[in-house]
């Protein structure tokens, strides 16, 4: 599978992610590094959701 395929796959695994599951996610990160990513990764899907309800006047 190629990097392209892989960024892929993973993007479409992480738009799924459920914000509540989060902090599960981060406690189980094996290093900060790791917990950097998954914030980071967390926050862009929660962003994207709110432009999606502001966009459709659910606010």
């Amino acid at each position: 599978m190629s990097k392209s395929e892989v960024i892929h796959e993973l993007y479409e695994v992480c738009k799924d992610i459920n914000i509540d599951e989060a902090d599960d996610l981060v406690i189980q990160a094996e290093d900060s590094e790791e917990k950097g990513f998954i914030r980071t990764l967390t926050d862009y899907i929660l962003q994207q959701n709110q432009k999606r309800v502001v966009a459709e006047k659910r606010f």
